[in-house]
Formats: C-alpha cells, sequence, structure tokens
C-alpha cells in the first residue's frame, strides 16, 4: 500500500480541505491517513466544532484514516507540533508521502526556507533581534533577511507555509520516510474575510459561527459536512462559545502560582508574572490575552499558554513523542492501512479505550490528560456535554456514517 499523510485540523472540516483531499490521493496514492488534533488546536484556542463531528467530515470527504494528535503536541508551537504529527505518520509505517497545504505551493521553495533557517537560527543576527525584545518569529525572519539579503523569505510570514516550513524540518529531524508534497491554497488566506470562488478558510468560517450566522458558514463547507454541522447546531452539540469559558478559565488561573504556571509549555522569561499580573484584573479572555501580550509574546503564544495553565500541560510531556496511535475514524481503506500498520507500526496502535490500560504510564497520563481536556470541552459547547465523552466514544467508520445519512 502506498498511504499519503496529512496533517490537519479541519477547524472546521471546509472545502479546502477537501480539496487538499483529492490532491493527496491525485498523488498516485492508494489511501489518505489524517492526524488531526482533538479538542485543541495548534493556535491556542478551542477547536469551533469536537472532534467526532471534524472527523467524520473528513471521512464522508475520502479521509482513509483519521488518527488523533494528542493535547500536548496539538496545542504546542509549530515545530513541535510537527515533530509529533510527523512522528505518528512515520509511526504507521506505510505512509511514503507527506502532502500538505501551503500559500507558496513550492517544496522546492519551502526547502530553501528550511535550508536558510538552518544556518539563521543561532545566529547573531537571531540572537540580537531576540535580545531586541522581537518575538521568536519576527527574530528568525530578521536574521535569514540579514544572512540571505536577497532571498524570497515571504514563506515565512505566511501561517501555512510556517507550518510546511516546520514538517520539512520535522521530516529531516525525524528522518521520516516521506516526499514532501506541497498543495497550493486555491482559497482566502488564513484569515481573509471574503470567499473567492466559494472557498473560504477556516478562520472566516470560525468568524460567521461566533456571529451565529450559521447559514452562511454552512455554505463555506462541502455538503456532507454540512449536514453533520447543522444537526450538531441544531442538538446544541456545537459550536464552542468562548463565553461558556471565560469565567472557568479566568478562576483556574487565579487559583495557581508562578512556579505552576512556569512549567507550561511557551511560558519562559518571566511570562508567569505577566500572566498572573493580568489575571488579576481581566474581566474575559480577550481582555487577558491583549494584557499578556506584547512584541516578544505572541498572540498565538500567549493563547497557548494561557490555555496550558488551565488545562494543566507541562513542558514535560513534550520532552517526548506521542506514545500512541489512537485511531479515531476509518473510511473506506483505512482497515488495509491498519493491516499493513499491523506489521509495520513502531507504536502501539490504540482504537478503544480498554487498549489505553495496557500501555505504560506516560501513555496512560497523555491519555488522561486527553480524557480531562475533552470534559472541561464539553462544558463550553450551548448544551453541556457529561464527563466521560472520551472513553465512551466509539470509532467513527464511513460505513455507519452513509446508513446514518440514507
Amino acid at each position: 500500500m502506498r498511504a499519503a499523510g496529512v496533517i490537519a485540523e479541519f477547524n472546521p472540516f471546509h472545502k479546502g480541505h477537501a480539496y487538499l483531499l483529492e490532491q493527496a490521493r491525485r498523488t498516485g496514492a492508494d489511501a489518505v491517513a489524517v492526524v488531526m488534533s482533538g479538542c485543541f488546536t495548534q493556535r491556542g484556542e478551542p477547536a469551533c466544532m469536537p472532534p467526532a463531528l471534524r472527523c467524520a467530515a473528513a471521512l464522508r470527504a475520502g479521509a482513509d484514516l483519521v488518527i488523533e494528535l494528542p493535547l500536548p503536541w496539538a496545542m504546542a508551537a509549530a515545530d513541535t507540533f510537527a515533530v509529533g504529527a510527523v512522528s505518528l505518520l512515520s509511526a504507521l509505517g506505510c505512509v511514503d508521502r507527506l502532502v500538505f497545504g501551503s500559500e507558496t505551493g513550492d517544496t522546492g521553495k519551502l526547502s530553501d526556507c528550511v535550508r536558510m533557517l538552518g544556518e539563521a537560527d543561532g545566529s547573531g543576527a537571531f540572537a540580537d533581534a531576540l535580545a531586541s525584545g522581537c518575538s521568536f518569529p519576527r527574530a528568525r525572519q530578521h536574521a535569514v533577511r540579514t544572512l540571505f539579503p536577497q532571498a524570497d523569505i515571504t514563506p515565512l510570514s505566511r501561517p501555512n507555509d510556517t507550518l510546511a516550513i516546520a514538517y520539512l524540518q520535522a521530516c529531516a529531524k525525524l528522518e521520516a520516510p516521506f516526499a514532501p508534497v506541497a498543495v497550493r491554497r486555491i482559497f482566502a488566506g488564513h484569515d481573509a474575510q471574503g470567499e473567492p470562488g466559494g472557498f473560504a478558510s477556516a478562520a472566516r468560517v470560525r468568524a460567521l459561527l461566533a456571529a451565529g450566522r450559521d447559514d452562511k458558514a454552512l455554505d463555506c463547507v462541502p455538503e456532507a459536512a454540512a449536514l453533520l454541522y447543522r444537526r450538531a447546531l441544531e442538538d446544541g452539540a456545537a459550536p464552542y462559545r468562548a463565553a461558556y469559558a471565560e469565567r472557568a478559565v479566568l478562576a483556574r488561573l487565579r487559583c495557581l502560582d508562578a512556579a505552576a504556571i512556569a512549567r507550561v509549555p511557551d511560558v519562559s522569561e518571566g511570562l508567569e508574572n505577566r500572566m498572573l499580573a493580568a489575571v488579576r484584573h481581566a474581566g474575559g479572555l480577550e481582555q487577558l490575552f491583549a494584557a499578556v501580550k506584547s512584541k516578544r509574546y505572541t498572540l498565538a503564544r500567549v493563547r497557548r499558554a494561557i490555555w496550558g495553565a488551565f488545562l494543566g500541560l507541562s513542558r514535560s510531556h513534550t520532552a517526548a513523542r506521542p506514545p500512541y496511535l489512537r485511531v479515531v475514524g476509518l473510511g473506506p481503506r483505512g482497515r488495509e492501512i491498519l493491516r499493513c500498520a499491523g506489521q509495520a507500526a513502531r507504536l502501539p496502535i490504540v482504537t478503544r479505550h480498554a487498549d489505553i490500560m495496557g500501555l505504560g504510564t506516560f501513555a496512560r497520563h497523555i491519555y488522561a490528560l486527553e480524557c480531562r481536556a475533552t470534559d472541561l470541552y464539553g462544558l463550553f459547547l450551548p448544551k453541556v456535554q457529561p464527563s466521560g465523552t472520551l472513553q465512551r466514544t466509539e470509532l467513527i467508520r464511513s460505513q455507519t456514517l452513509q446508513s446514518r445519512s440514507e
């Protein structure tokens, strides 16, 4: 089997994601395996739709296997996020190409950026930029611009290009057996307001949902996904509402001390003190984010730090790599991927709650974090979800989805 790997958040799944899965198949792959974030995302926000809905939408659009990226890596800086996801695809043992979307859509240009970053990181220009108070991303851009004044460094300032570069770096670091395939985004930019050609960014869809413009938001997703989302909206099972989370997050942070916050990923250089000072006066999450954000600390980093503190994350969690392959969805050829992985996989494959109980201490701890995060996320939906949702969740199968739609 020749499987293509895709790393995504599907937050929410939309027409551009369906296009990416289609392009992955067009590379000649027999099947498509997806690593997907769970309840919380790389930008430091709860996902607008629960993982089961996003997984089901991906299966309906042609994904064959969906594996969930565990929480500590899903809500991490780009390099850690990429290492976690690439390590899972590599551990399957049957993925031979990594297909990803990017604004540039040029694997060669992205590889050039990887080479330049390799020389820029740790350089004097990079250190000087950090010392002047620049954020990590801006310091890297400054260093590359200084060392390579004639080079095109536009990809370093584009969100999906930045993630694509992180994937290439992770592939090199892990010696992953992947051929990288960049697919140019044909839809709106990450934070664009328009829907050119019927495509909209995930940020645009989230904004429409947050504004209560459900019909407009559902026009931006494939018909099969729209059906799933509409049912969830009618049942109160979606979307995530920040208003339901604010007081819980503020309360938790007000109960923590500086030492506890200092252990959270993305917290360094005294950021814990800035967070503690801000949470004493903040009346909501956006006010808290704005008070902590600065020239050095990007908004995404601040959001990850605050939500990480709320969820009890620690840098020790990502000192290792994800300890298992937790399968959450099976498409038409998902069983074939699992059969191949059963012979070649380098991590235990988990398809049900009982499988976790036979694993080691670290794996059980990571799973417990995931369960707790899922229980908390269930409080932030229009209809409060009961505890134990993750433990009771059954494997999502495309055949079951098809029968339900009929």
